[in-house]
C-alpha cells in the first residue's frame, strides 16, 4: 500500500470523530438513565449505548452489547437479541477479529432471516461480505455481496444497491480488475442522489480516482479528485479535504504541471498542520521536496526532504522514510556529492528491504506458529491418554485390594469370586490393549505430521536458499554498479530483480496453499463453471512468459465446458501445469491444451515438447518424501510442491491426475473432473 492510498484509508476514521464527541453526552446521559430503569429499559438502553461506541470504542460496545443479552429471556427484549448480535460482530471487525466477528455475523443473520426482516438482513449480509473481503477470501465476498444486491433489487432499496454496488466495486479494485471495478462504480454514480449520499459519492469518486492513477490516466484522475474535494469541501470535512488535496498535488507532479502540483502540496502542507496530522505532514513535505527537485530548486527541496525526514523518523513511518531517502539519493547526485547520494540509497534500500523482509517473516511465521499449534495439539492427546491409563492401573489397584479384603471374609463365595476376577481382569487388559493400539496410532500419526514439518521446512529453507540468494546477489551487484552502469543493463537488472521475487512469491503461494489444504478447515466451493473461460484465463496469464521464450501456448478448446468442482482450486491446478511446460519447454516449441468429454467425466490433457522426465525419476512426482526439483530450460527454479499441490486439489475435487512422458520429447499431464450442469 502506497503512502496516498494508507492516508485515503485513515480517512473514514476521522469522519466519525466528531459525531462521537457529540454522542459521549448522549452516552452519559443514557448511562445515568439506566440505573433507574426496568429490565426492558435497561436492555434497550444498553443497545442504544453500544451501537454508539462502535465506530470509536469497540471494547465499550462489546461490553454493553453483552450486559444487554445477559439480560434478555423469554419475556424481555428478544426484539433486540439480533441487533445486538450484530453490534458484536461489528465490533469485534473494528477490532480485526474477524473469525469471532463472522461467527455473531452470522448468528444475527440467521436470527433476522428467521424474523424475515430483509432490510437488515441486507446490512448484515453486506458486513459479512466485509469481512469476506478483509481475510482475502475474494470470491467468497462476491457471492455475498451478490445476494444482497440481488435482495436490495427486490426491494428497490436504492441505499441497499449502492452499498452492495460499491462493496463489490472495492473488492474487484484490490484484486486489480478495474475495468470491472469502474463499471461498478460508474453505475453507483448513476443511481445516487446527492441531497442524500454525499459521503458515498465521495468515497467512490476517491475509489474511481485511484483507479485510473494505477492506469496511469492522471488527467482522468484528477478530474475525479477535485470532484471528490467539492464534495468534501460541502461537508466540511477537513481531514478528507487535506488527503484528496495532497492527491491532487501528486497528480500535478505525475503530469509536469509543477506550479500547480507546489500550490496543492502547500495547501495540503498547511491543512495538516491545522488538524495536526504527522503521518499526511510528512508525505505532503516529501512530495514538496521532490516537486522542487523537478523544477530545480534544489536548496528549496533539501529543506523540505529534511523536515519529511524527521517527522517520519519520529512517527516511524517507514514507506515515507523510504521516499524521502530515494529523493535525498537525487538530490546529492545532481550536487555531485555522490558519498551522501550513496549514503541515501543506502537507507532507501534498507528502508525498503526492511518492509519487504517482514512481510516475508510475518508469512512465515504464520506457517511456524500453525505447525507448533497441531504439534501442542498431539502432545496433550498423548499427555490426556496417558493420565487415561494412570487412572485405570488406580482403580485396578483398588479393586485387587478390596478383593483381598472380601475373599478373607467370604469364604464361601471363593469360587464365585475368581470367576468374577477372571472375567474384570480379561475386560481391564481388554481396554488397556484398545488403549495401547490407539497410543500407538497416535504415536505414528504425529511422527508423520514431524516429518511432514521437517520436509516442509527443509523445503522452504532449500528453495528459498537459491532466490535469496540470488536477490541478495543482484541487489549487491546493482548497488555497487549504479551509478557506472547504462539504462539497458540497469533495466536487465531490475528485470532479473523480478524474476527473482516471482519465484519467491509463487513459492510463498504454492507453500500457503498446500498447509491450506492440509487443514481441517479448508472451504470447498464447488459450483457448477466454463471449464473454458478458467483455461482461457489462465492462458492470459501466462501469456508473456511463453511469449518470451517463443512458445506457441494454445488452448484447443472451443465449445463451453460445464464441469463441477471449486474453480479456484482447478484454477491453481492448471495454472501450475501451465507453468511447469513452460519452464521445461525450449523456445520454438508447444504447449497444447485439450479437453475429452467421457460420461459423466471431463479429462483434460497438457502437453508440451519439452525436456521430458527420465524414468528413473517419474516415481518421485507427486511425493512429498522425495521433492524432486530440477532446473527449467533457462534454469528458471521451482519449488517442488506444485504438482503435490496438484493431486491434492485434484483428489478434493474427486478426480485422479497422471502423467505421460519421454525424455528429450516432452510430457502430457491427465487429470479428471466431474461434468456439471448448465444453468439457464
Amino acid at each position: 500500500m502506497n503512502n496516498v492510498t494508507k492516508k485515503i484509508v485513515l480517512t473514514s476514521g476521522f469522519i466519525f470523530l466528531f459525531g462521537f464527541i457529540i454522542a459521549q453526552s448522549k452516552i452519559d446521559s443514557l448511562k445515568n438513565k439506566s440505573k433507574l430503569s426496568t429490565v426492558n429499559n435497561k436492555i434497550e438502553i444498553y443497545y442504544q449505548i453500544s451501537s454508539l461506541y462502535i465506530d470509536n470504542l469497540p471494547d465499550s460496545a462489546i461490553k454493553y452489547a453483552n450486559l444487554a443479552l445477559s439480560l434478555i429471556d423469554a419475556n424481555h427484549g428478544l426484539k433486540y437479541k439480533n441487533d445486538l448480535l450484530s453490534n458484536l460482530g461489528l465490533s469485534y471487525k473494528k477490532l480485526f477479529k474477524l473469525k469471532v466477528a463472522l461467527k455473531y455475523l452470522q448468528q444475527s443473520y440467521d436470527g433476522f432471516e428467521a424474523e424475515n426482516n430483509k432490510l437488515k438482513l441486507i446490512n448484515v449480509n453486506n458486513n459479512i461480505g466485509v469481512v469476506y473481503s478483509q481475510t482475502y477470501n475474494y470470491d467468497k465476498a462476491l457471492s455475498v455481496f451478490q445476494k444482497s444486491l440481488l435482495s436490495s433489487n427486490e426491494l428497490k432499496d436504492t441505499i441497499g444497491i449502492c452499498n452492495s454496488l460499491s462493496n463489490m466495486g472495492f473488492v474487484y479494485q484490490a484484486m486489480k480488475e478495474y475495468k470491472t471495478a469502474l463499471s461498478i462504480y460508474q453505475k453507483v454514480l448513476q443511481l445516487t442522489n446527492k441531497s442524500y449520499l454525499n459521503v458515498n459519492i465521495a468515497n467512490v469518486l476517491c475509489n474511481i480516482s485511484n483507479i485510473y492513477g494505477e492506469l496511469h490516466d492522471y488527467k482522468m484522475a484528477l478530474i475525479y479528485h477535485k470532484k471528490a474535494l467539492d464534495l468534501f469541501k460541502n461537508l466540511n470535512l477537513e481531514n478528507s479535504i487535506a488527503v484528496v488535496t495532497s492527491n491532487i498535488g501528486e497528480t500535478y507532479k505525475k503530469l509536469k504541471n509543477y506550479d500547480l502540483a507546489l500550490k496543492y502540496s502547500e495547501d495540503a502542507y498547511r491543512m495538516s498542520i491545522e488538524i495536526d496530522d504527522k503521518s499526511l505532514n510528512a508525505i505532503v513535505l516529501s512530495n514538496i521536496g521532490d516537486i522542487y527537485i523537478q523544477m530545480g530548486n534544489y536548496e528549496k527541496s533539501k529543506e523540505y526532504l529534511d523536515k519529511a525526514k524527521n517527522i517520519a523518523i519520529e512517527i516511524d513511518d517507514k514507506e515515507t522514510l523510504r521516499d524521502v531517502y530515494e529523493s535525498l539519493s537525487k538530490y546529492y547526485s545532481i550536487k555531485n556529492d555522490y558519498q551522501k547520494a550513496l549514503e541515501s540509497y543506502k537507507r532507501f534500500k534498507e528502508t525498503n528491504d526492511s518492509i519487504f523482509s517482514k512481510e516475508n517473516k510475518d508469512k512465515i511465521a504464520e506457517l511456524q506458529i500453525k505447525f507448533e499449534i497441531q504439534e501442542k495439539e498431539n502432545e496433550n492427546e498423548i499427555l490426556r491418554q496417558k493420565n487415561e491409563i494412570q487412572q485405570l492401573a488406580i482403580h485396578k489397584q483398588i479393586y485387587l485390594r478390596n478383593t483381598f479384603i472380601y475373599i478373607s471374609v467370604i469364604i464361601t463365595l471363593l469360587v464365585i469370586f475368581v470367576f468374577y476376577r477372571y472375567w474384570l481382569k480379561q475386560r481391564a487388559n481388554k481396554v488397556l490393549t484398545e488403549k495401547n493400539e490407539f497410543i500407538n496410532i497416535q504415536k505414528e500419526e504425529l511422527e508423520e505430521v514431524y516429518k511432514t514439518k521437517d520436509k516442509l521446512f527443509s523445503i522452504i529453507t532449500h528453495d528459498l536458499k537459491n532466490p535469496f540468494g540470488s536477490l541478495v546477489s543482484l541487489c549487491s551487484f546493482i548497488e555497487s554498479n549504479y551509478y557506472t552502469m547504462d539504462d539497458t543493463h540497469k533495466f536487465k537488472g531490475v528485470e532479473s530483480l523480478k524474476r527473482s521475487i516471482v519465484e519467491i512469491y509463487n513459492l510463498l503461494e504454492n507453500l500457503t496453499d498446500w498447509l491450506n489444504s492440509k487443514g481441517d478447515n479448508i472451504i470447498i466451493d464447488k459450483t457448477n463453471f466454463d471449464l473454458n473461460d478458467t483455461i482461457s484465463s489462465v492462458i492470459k496469464l501466462y501469456r508473456t512468459p511463453a511469449e518470451q521464450k517463443s512458445i506457441d501456448l494454445q488452448n484447443h478448446v472451443n465449445d463451453t465446458i460445464i464441469v463441477n468442482g471449486d474453480e479456484r482450486m482447478i484454477k491453481t491446478i492448471l495454472r501450475n501445469l501451465v507453468d511447469n511446460a513452460i519452464k521445461f519447454t525450449p523456445t520454438h516449441g508447444e504447449i497444447d491444451i485439450n479437453i475429452k468429454e467421457d460420461n459423466n467425466k471431463v479429462l483434460v490433457s497438457v502437453s508440451d515438447t519439452g525436456t521430458g522426465i527420465k524414468e528413473i525419476n517419474k516415481h518421485k512426482l507427486f511425493n512429498i518424501e522425495t521433492h524432486f526439483t530440477t532446473k527449467g530450460t533457462e534454469y528458471e527454479t521451482g519449488g517442488g510442491l506444485g504438482l503435490i499441490l496438484t493431486k491434492e486439489f485434484i483428489e478434493k475435487n474427486d478426480g485422479e491426475i497422471w502423467f505421460e512422458s519421454e525424455a528429450g520429447k516432452g510430457s502430457t499431464f491427465y487429470f479428471t473432473l466431474t461434468k456439471g450442469v448448465l444453468y439457464e
